[in-house]
């Protein structure tokens, strides 16, 4: 989803939906829709055949229930089903259509799929596909911050300063939203569009929130210097500059509303009580007004002085 949204491709995505991943194009009126299924093993060895086309006790195979989707909702669209495995398939140790398998492994499964479902049709096994990523189970979350970190880069440049992690929470939290309405209640793909997918709005509408929190940082020379002419101790910087780190994670974090509250606070403070006041006099102002009565851990009265220096910069 992240490459197809650097690369301004056009194209909605559901999660859990039949198979794990199913991608509609274009978002308007679609008129393909491609399934992924995703299979993902911790031996280094190679993925059977066997394994994707056999039943054991189940209504469907693997590969079986993949070709499913030729049929029902879909039937007028053009499908693609792509099998995607983190190690490689004991017939190809790189990505191939299965119009490129060995004739013996292609043979393999339109036996097994005409054996398994009643509406099988062998043109339709050259759109299925296989895909290998090579990404380890251990290393998926590290993969996933990865391709974030370059999205970010194509979309605010390489000194961004915004909270990944945050965003990446956030646009999960829009996923799990979206799967817990029903499957099985769809019953048209304009359905499975306004009740399952989200986009490149849906992921452009998230960017731009995390960017409203875009933090400049702010330079510390200066702060120091006035909170030492207001009387600051050297200990008390020490430990103000401690509290930063955690200050500037809580500040680009949209999904923290506990934080997202106080900064409003402060924002109000800047603009009214304390409008027009020096930095020292401002952080007073916060911990005289806004400090009592603050919830853990946010009651620390460093950590308002932190946060105050962020916003009062921001603001300034």
């Amino acid at each position: 989803m992240l490459r197809r949204h650097m690369a301004d491709a056009d194209y909605l995505v559901a999660f859990e939906f039949h198979d794990d991943v199913v991608f509609l194009s274009p978002s308007a009126v679609p008129t393909s829709v491609e399934f992924f299924q995703v299979k993902t093993s911790k031996s280094a060895g190679t993925r059977k055949l066997a394994t994707l086309t056999s039943r054991g006790t189940k209504p469907n195979s693997i590969l079986g229930k993949m070709f499913l989707n030729f049929g029902g909702i879909y039937s007028s669209h053009a499908v693609k089903v792509i099998l995607v495995s983190n190690i490689a398939f004991e017939f190809s140790d790189q990505n191939l259509s299965a119009k490129d398998l060995a004739p013996k492994y292609r043979e393999k499964i339109v036996e097994k799929l005409k054996g398994e479902i009643a509406t099988f049709s062998e043109a339709q096994i050259d759109n299925l596909h296989f895909m290998i990523t090579g990404v380890s189970i251990d290393a998926m979350q590290s993969f996933l911050h990865g391709e974030a970190m370059e999205l970010f880069k194509t979309r605010f440049g390489e000194d961004h300063g915004l909270n990944v992690h945050s965003w990446i929470r956030l646009l999960q939290s829009e996923i799990v939203r979206k799967n817990n309405f029903p499957s099985e209640t769809v019953t048209t793909v304009v359905e499975l569009m306004s009740k399952k997918c989200i986009g490149r709005k849906a992921v452009d509408d998230s960017l731009s929130l995390i960017a409203t929190r875009r933090k400049t940082p702010p330079d510390m020379t200066i702060v120091y210097g006035d909170l030492t002419s207001a009387g600051w101790g050297a200990q008390d910087l020490m430990r103000l500059s401690k509290k930063l780190p955690q200050v500037t994670a809580d500040y680009t974090d949209s999904t923290n509303l506990e934080a997202a509250r106080l900064v409003e606070r402060l924002e109000e403070l800047f603009a009214g009580a304390a409008a027009g006041t020096d930095l020292a006099t401002f952080i007073a102002y916060a911990e005289k007004t806004i400090l009592p009565g603050l919830p853990a851990p946010y009651n620390d009265r460093l950590y308002l002085a932190a946060l105050s220096v962020v916003v009062y910069y921001e603001k300034v």
